[in-house]
């Protein structure tokens, strides 16, 4: 009988080679083939009469018949190249599915997942497969209704549509058709919008065969899940669920607990808050469970490990991305000890804020693959008995409070391929024991405060595929030895640290990197030669180097996608930038020249513009000697960056700079522009730095407003040749923090409305904690004068709050209204024409650390108020026409050289001058509130007592005239006489 069976299989087999494939399914698959197009040849081996031979295609043994089709593509991440992403070599493309399918009758596999057609719609002749089993069109490209013929399938067991990573809702369905798939075990339908909500999480709940069920970001946050799933049998069938990134809140919705199947639920992503219900350990079978990305506050009893139902058998934990989750993890899971065997093989619970010191019981979960606690409030040592997880692949504790030593131990995690421990408190070496962990791929060391020198072992590592030991206390020489056996080697970090970079001129590279870093090293004072047969290389970072000279002609045609050579003394002109060019920081050099303006050379090589680097985020070229024009041809939509200044530019400002739609920081200061300022920066809605300063700008200042600019932060428009008034417009920006309008020929008076300018009334503290707040999103620098110097401003920019209008024509008075600037730190008026009085108010503005309102013609006396300035540190009042007594007391007392402070104004006096006040005045300036009211006090008895003087001094004369005849007959007469004597001269 055996011997006749294996007869008849061997014959079967000889009937399908005979026969090979039907021709009307070969005609099929032919035209199938001319509907793609196949950049990466998938389909070179459809050639030939035999389909049943070629890739993704297989027939059935009996009827030669194609049964299976499997076209799916499988992009692998390319980590030499990320822009490769989008090209997706991978993909077979076609403007639809055509009906050429249908030949393919006898199908019961296809999956066609992962290609892309272009946003078609699923055509309804996929529901004419009736033989059907399993369905797979995730991926795809597929747009648009799902045809309800796909109910037809119903012997269809597995059915995925996800389209959970496309852009946009592609899919909408209200599931009617579904109902009819009985067979249906494995449903996916992430990323399809369901309509109505309710109603379709009803159908789902009847179909009496499904054991898993995926409806990622399916809109379902106003569905009452409960009631769906109310008295349906799928609760106590199902064994994999997945609701995530669904806006659903809290709380969990307590069905889950009679899921006795259950042994995969994924929440993530959701909109849960509060507390994890300890219930959830009531489902005995579960054995994976991710709350990821919600914002759950605690887990109930405080114990994070006692949501697992059996601690034994449990296999997956995922609490990550929740940020305020506040557990402990020093005690062990309930019944932990009672298990012989643990099977947990994941653990993250990184991103939270879980306290205390790492557990020891970590080292008995035998069977761990993936350990990820980093982003937390741990703190201590590393316990030694995580060296005993013999099968951990990834073991993260990064971004903590931990301190002491890389213990020993670590050296027994024999199938480590991940180790993260960066951003702690480390210390002591790098031990030469992780150049035995054989299959190590990524060691990530940085931001610790670890010494000593770079272990040579690291370099026999024929694994490593990335190596970050950037931001340490690490010093020595790199040489050959470190780098020689590195072959799999992508991503190099060694910046931050004191090492110096010594390789032999004549060193190949055994790999190919597509990252250096080495910001802050010492190499070789040349670009070093063997940098150019890194072929791969995208992202290089060379700052503060030493490097100097000219860029060989090579360097300048590689494809870098991020590039930073700051800080350095390179030289000549920057003759070519790559097209993918998104980063690019080339500061603080010596480079000449003109901005590359793009031409193709005799040997066929292209220059790049500036204006064609559509891919371009930030470009940075400031402090060089680069001359000439900037080009006008700016149209990319990506770059939000653009900073030239100090250099030597001249010529007028593009008017397609304006356009930029997603410009947010535009420094073009420092340089000798001229013209007027562009009005199609009223097009730049997104601007938070605007600063044009030190050019020769004219014409008026733009009437930027909250509603062309609602986001702008810094205006810097001093030492330009700008006239004109101030516009009331600025008035209206919300965010403002310094407008510096300083050294042009400004006229007019003060708006009062500038003291409603909300980014300097807000105090630093609150104005940095604002959700609303516009964000620098990478580090920005501007210069402002402050306290009577010129001071660069970078990682500290957000504290300085600024208001300068000094040495312009400004007339009349300084608007009371100015003194509601409290959160103002630097306040300068001077060399304008102002009159009239200083504030009464000014001591309001209680973060002001510098005032100058010097040469001017104000008057009056300098307020009391001035002295309760508890931050200022510099003052200047000089060359004004002000009088009286000089205040006194707190911050003022600390000032240095008060002769200058009050200089050109003669009629001050007081303590701080040589010229002292002569007549003690009644109410003493700069005294406390308590002292003025017994001033006050003084005064009234003063000018009682001097009434009663002159009333005792005048009764006692009239007393005597009318007592006194003889006296007051010579008193009158004598009067008479002094009469007569007035009237003849005047005569």
């Amino acid at each position: 009988m055996k011997n006749y069976s294996l007869f008849l299989f061997t014959l079967l087999q000889l009937i399908s080679l005979v026969l090979g494939c039907h021709n009307a399914e070969l005609e099929a698959l032919s035209l199938l083939k001319m509907s793609f197009s196949d950049p990466a040849n998938r389909l070179s081996s459809w050639t030939g009469k035999d389909c049943c031979r070629w890739k993704g295609v297989i027939c059935n043994n009996v009827t030669g018949y194609i049964d299976h089709l499997d076209l799916r593509a499988n992009p692998v991440w390319n980590f030499d190249n990320p822009l490769s992403l989008n090209a997706a070599p991978y993909q077979l493309e076609a403007k639809r599915l055509g009906p050429c399918l249908l030949e393919l009758r006898h199908l019961n596999y296809l999956d066609l997942s992962g290609n892309d057609f272009q946003r078609s719609q699923i055509p309804e002749f996929i529901g004419s497969f009736k033989h059907l089993r399993y369905l797979n069109l995730s991926m795809a490209s597929f747009w648009g209704v799902i045809p309800p013929q796909l109910g037809n399938l119903s012997r269809l067991e597995i059915l995925d549509l996800d389209s959970s990573n496309l852009y946009g809702p592609p899919f909408h369905s209200d599931l009617v058709w579904i109902s009819q798939l009985v067979n249906l075990r494995s449903l996916d339908l992430s990323g399809i919008y369901l309509t109505p909500t309710n109603k379709a999480m009803a159908t789902l709940a009847r179909l009496p065969s499904l054991v898993k069920l995926r409806l990622q970001d399916c809109g379902l946050g106003k569905a009452h899940l409960s009631h769906a799933f109310h008295n349906s049998t799928l609760l106590s069938r199902i064994q994999f669920l997945d609701l995530s990134m669904n806006m659903l809140d809290s709380p969990i919705p307590r069905f889950s607990v009679n899921m006795t199947s259950l042994k995969s639920l994924d929440l993530s992503f959701n909109m849960f808050n509060g507390y994890i219900p300890l219930w959830l350990n009531n489902i005995r079978g579960l054995e994976f469970l991710s709350l990821k990305g919600n914002s759950f506050s605690h887990v109930e009893g405080m114990a994070i490990m006692r949501v697992m139902g059996n601690p034994c058998k449990f296999k997956g934990l995922d609490l990550s991305w929740n940020y305020d989750l506040v557990a402990e993890l020093e005690s062990p899971p309930e019944n932990f000890s009672k298990c012989t065997t643990h099977d947990l093989e994941m653990l993250d619970l990184s991103n939270n804020k879980i306290a205390g010191k790492l557990p020891y019981w970590l080292g008995y979960l035998r069977n761990l693959r993936r350990l990820n606690l980093g982003g937390n409030k741990l703190v201590g040592l590393i316990p030694t008995s995580i060296g005993r997880l013999p099968y951990l692949e990834e073991l993260s504790l990064s971004r903590n409070g931990l301190n002491g030593t890389i213990p020993t131990s670590l050296q027994g995690l024999s199938s480590l391929q991940m180790l993260d421990l960066s951003h702690n408190s480390l210390n002591g070496i790098v031990p030469s024991f992780l150049g035995q962990l054989h299959s190590l791929t990524l060691l990530q060391l940085s931001n610790n405060l670890l010494t000593g020198t770079i272990p040579e072992v690291l370099g026999q590592h024929k694994t490593l595929v990335r190596i970050s030991l950037s931001s340490n206390f690490l010093e020595g020489v790199v040489s050959d030895t470190h780098l020689t056996n590195l072959s799999s080697l992508k991503s190099l970090d060694l910046r931050f640290n004191s090492l110096i970079l010594n390789l032999t001129s004549d060193w190949k590279p055994p790999f190919q990197l597509d990252e250096l870093q080495l910001s802050c090293c010492r190499i070789e004072s040349r670009i070093p030669q063997w940098i150019q047969s890194q072929k791969q290389l995208i992202f290089m970072d060379l700052s503060n180097t030493g490097i100097s000279g000219d860029l060989p002609e090579w360097f300048w045609n590689m494809k870098f996608f991020g590039l930073n050579l700051s800080h350095n003394h390179l030289t000549g002109p920057i003759t070519n930038l790559s097209f993918e060019l998104s980063y690019g920081d080339l500061s603080y050099n010596l480079f000449s020249g003109s901005l590359p303006q793009g031409q193709v050379l005799d040997n066929g090589l292209v220059r790049t513009s500036l204006c064609h680097l559509k891919m371009l985020h930030v470009l940075d070229l400031q402090r060089n000697m680069l001359s000439g024009t900037i080009p006008d041809c700016w149209s990319s939509e990506q770059v939000y960056t653009i900073n030239l200044s100090s250099n030597n530019l001249s010529g007028l400002i593009p008017k397609s700079i304006g356009l930029l739609p997603n410009l947010l920081f535009l420094n073009l200061n420092n340089n000798s522009l001229e013209g007027k300022i562009p009005k199609t920066f009223n097009k730049s809605r997104g601007l938070i730095i605007l600063d044009l300063g030190e050019n020769k700008l004219s014409g008026d200042i733009p009437k930027f407003s909250a509603k062309s600019h609602p986001n702008l932060q810094i205006l810097r428009l001093r030492g330009n040749q700008l006239v004109g008034v101030l516009p009331v417009q600025l008035c209206s920006l919300p965010w403002l923090q310094i407008l510096d309008l300083a050294s042009n020929n400004l006229t007019g008076d003060i708006p009062q409305c500038f003291g409603n300018l909300n980014g300097m009334v807000l105090l630093p503290t609150t104005r940095n904690s604002s959700a609303s707040s516009p964000t620098f999103p990478i580090e920005q620098t501007t210069m402002e004068v402050l306290k009577g110097k010129e001071l660069q401003y970078t990682t500290n920019l957000k504290f300085v709050v600024n208001l300068d209008l000094s040495c312009n024509g400004l007339v009349g008075s300084i608007p009371e209204e100015l003194t509601n600037l409290a959160g103002l730190v630097g306040f300068n008026l001077s060399n304008n024409h102002l009159t009239g009085i200083i504030p009464q108010k000014i001591g309001n503005m209680k973060s002001l650390e510098s005032l100058d309102l010097s040469n001017n013609m104000l008057s009056g006396t300098i307020p009391p108020s001035i002295s309760a300035l508890n931050f200022l540190s510099h003052l200047n009042l000089s060359y004004n026409k002000l009088h009286g007594t000089i205040p006194t007391g707190n911050q003022l007392q600390t000032l240095d050289d008060p002769s200058l402070i009050y200089a050109g104004n003669p009629g001050l006096c007081g303590d701080a001058l040589p010229k002292k006040c002569k007549i003690k005045q009644g109410v003493q300036q700069g005294s406390n509130h308590a002292q003025e009211e017994d001033d006050d006090h003084e005064e009234v008895e003063f000018y009682v007592v001097i009434f009663l003087g002159f009333a005792t001094g005048f009764w006692g004369m009239v007393g005597s005239l009318v007592l006194m005849p003889g006296w007051r007959h010579v008193v009158f007469r004598r009067v008479e006489n002094i009469l007569n004597f007035l009237c003849a001269k005047l005569c």
